[in-house]
């Protein structure tokens, strides 16, 4: 029985660690011209590109920076359906089972979410506010009535930033949600069509739907705690039945040393 066990637990686990290992070289990447992709906007960075650029300067004014970062999401970050921007098997397989459970998934990992390159708004709005908290800089997660953008702390004064279209307002959401034609002309400067820049007036005049999250961890709530846990976890479990699967081969080695096999004893008296 316990050779039996050592085997099933020998295979399982390094059949999970193989697929971990595979994991390196087997991620997603959403591409320019990908189905899921409905952007018009081609990309213009690489993973690596965007991480070289995202640094903050050392003598860099918060407002230049944040401008900055706001234009490399854009650029880097493809608005795609996140129906199908799941964690794959390989990618991990504990938020691959998690995930297909949901509708849509956004990754609150930044480096892993800046390698997929895709999503809805509310994934480059997360990816925003995790790097600025790094830099120092106060941010949080808008969460409007159709729309996910995010306000900084810059230079003592809340603005509104819309990473999904590289758009940095001078005004805060309070003052945006009392003057919504402002969102309508500010959209429309930054080329969008009169139809959509008219639905981003609308969406930021509904003051009552607009909820502020101070963090990305508040923003995906228990989804957060499961991913950071899953990161570890994909790792731990197969090591740890692969240990198990040492111990019951140990148990067994040691019950067949402790079993002497029955020999023929010779009756001396009967060789008389």
């Amino acid at each position: 029985m316990a050779q039996r066990f050592a085997i099933i637990l020998f295979a399982t686990g390094a059949a999970l660690l193989g697929t971990n290992l595979l994991g390196f070289v087997h991620h997603t990447e959403i591409e320019n011209g990908d189905w899921v992709v409905f952007d018009s906007r081609p990309r213009t960075l690489s993973a690596d590109e965007f991480w070289e650029e995202a640094r903050r300067g050392p003598d860099e004014s918060e407002d230049s920076y944040v401008r900055r970062l706001t234009d490399l999401i854009s650029d880097r970050f493809l608005l795609a359906d996140s129906a199908h921007t799941k964690p794959t098997f390989f990618e991990n397989w504990l938020l691959w089972n998690r995930a297909r459970s949901r509708g849509e998934y956004e990754w609150t990992d930044t480096r892993r979410a800046v390698r997929l390159g895709g999503g809805f708004c509310s994934q480059h709005a997360i990816v925003f506010d995790n790097i600025l908290n790094d830099q120092g800089i106060e941010s949080r997660i808008l969460a409007l009535s159709g729309h996910v953008v995010n306000e900084a702390r810059i230079d003592e004064r809340w603005r509104v930033c819309d990473p999904d279209y590289g758009i940095v307002f001078d005004h805060s959401l309070e003052a945006l949600e009392r003057s919504p034609e402002t969102v309508y002309e500010v959209y429309r400067a930054w080329g969008r069509p009169h139809d959509e820049a008219e639905g981003w007036r609308e969406i930021f005049a509904t003051r009552d739907d607009n909820t502020a999250y101070e963090s990305a961890v508040d923003y995906r709530g228990d989804d957060a705690s499961f991913e950071r846990a899953a990161l570890y976890l994909v790792w731990i479990v197969p090591i740890a039945l692969l240990a198990a699967g040492g111990f019951c081969a140990a148990i067994h080695a040691r019950n067949r040393v402790g079993v002497n096999p029955i020999e023929d004893e010779v009756d001396p008296v009967s060789h008389q």
